[in-house]
C-alpha cells in the first residue's frame, strides 16, 4: 500500500506516465500529475484518480522539465499543495531517429535537454524536498543498454546516461535513505507505439499496424506486446516498502 504517500509523475498526461499515475493512486498515493502541453490529458488523469474513491487524490501541475527553474517550481508547488513529497517518477522523454552524420546540434540538444539533463535536475529538485526514505525512479530504455540500434545514437546515448546517474545518485542519496532506481522498457504500446516501433523493424514502414504487433511480439518470451500497466506495476513495486532493498538498479 502507498496510502499516505505523495508522488509526482512527470509527463503523466498520456502513455506510460498516465498508467504510472493511475496505478500509484489505486494503491493509495496522492499524485501530482505533471504535464508540459497535454493539459486535457492531465486533467482527465486527475478526474480518473479522483473517481477511484479510495482516499487517493490528484492535482495537475504544468511544468516543462527541460527547464530547471520550472522543475524546481514544480517540486515546490507539489509540496505546497500536498504537504510533502515521497516519490518522484521521472517519466518525461522525447524520441529521436537518424544517422549520426545527419544529427544537428539543435536535435542533439532537444533530446538531451529532456531525456538526460531534465531527468538529472528533476531528481535533484525532488531529492532536496524529500524526507527520509523517499523514492526516485528514473526512465531509461532498453536502447540505452548493451544492444546497439541503427540510427538511434542520440536517443540511446541520452538514455544510457540515466543508468550511470542511477548508480551514482543511489550512493549519494543513501544519507537520507532515499532509493534511486531506473526502469528501462522495451517497446510499450502507447499512442506513439506503432510509429516508433516501425523504426526498429527492417522495412517497418511497409507493415500494417497488425503486422508491427505480430513482429514485436517475438521480442518477448510471453509473445505479446508490453502495455503501460506492465511498467506502472514495476514502478509501484519500487515505490513501495517492498522495494526498499532495491537500490541503484536498472
Amino acid at each position: 500500500s502507498l496510502a499516505g504517500k505523495v508522488a509526482v509523475v512527470t509527463g503523466s498526461g498520456r502513455g506510460i506516465g498516465k498508467a504510472m499515475a493511475i496505478e500509484l493512486a489505486k494503491r493509495g498515493a496522492k499524485v501530482a500529475v505533471n504535464y508540459a502541453n497535454a493539459v486535457e490529458g492531465a486533467e482527465q488523469v486527475v478526474k480518473e484518480i479522483k473517481a477511484l474513491g479510495n482516499g487517493s487524490d490528484a492535482h495537475a501541475f504544468k511544468a516543462n522539465v527541460g527547464n530547471v527553474e520550472e522543475s524546481e517550481k514544480l517540486m515546490d508547488d507539489v509540496v505546497k499543495h500536498f504537504g510533502k513529497l515521497d516519490i518522484c517518477c521521472s517519466n518525461s522523454g522525447v524520441v529521436s531517429f537518424g544517422h549520426f552524420k545527419d544529427v544537428t546540434p539543435e536535435e542533439f540538444d532537444r533530446v538531451f535537454t529532456i531525456n538526460t539533463r531534465g531527468q538529472f535536475f528533476v531528481a535533484k529538485a525532488a531529492y532536496k524536498r524529500m524526507e527520509m526514505g523517499g523514492r526516485i525512479i528514473l526512465m531509461g530504455s532498453i536502447t540505452g543498454q548493451a544492444k546497439g540500434v541503427p540510427k538511434h545514437a542520440v536517443y540511446s546515448g541520452s538514455k544510457g546516461a540515466i543508468e550511470t546517474f542511477t548508480r551514482c545518485m543511489a550512493i549519494d542519496a543513501g544519507e537520507k535513505k532515499v532509493t534511486v532506481n531506473c526502469v528501462a522498457p522495451g517497446g510499450i504500446k502507447t499512442d506513439m507505439y506503432h510509429a516508433v516501433c516501425r523504426e526498429y523493424i527492417p522495412n517497418g514502414d511497409q507493415l500494417s499496424d497488425d503486422q508491427v504487433d505480430e513482429y514485436a511480439c517475438t521480442w518477448s518470451p510471453h509473445n505479446r506486446v508490453g502495455q503501460p500497466i506492465d511498467i506502472a506495476r514495476v514502478v509501484c513495486f519500487l515505490a513501495s516498502q517492498d522495494g526498499d532493498w532495491v537500490n541503484g538498479k536498472v
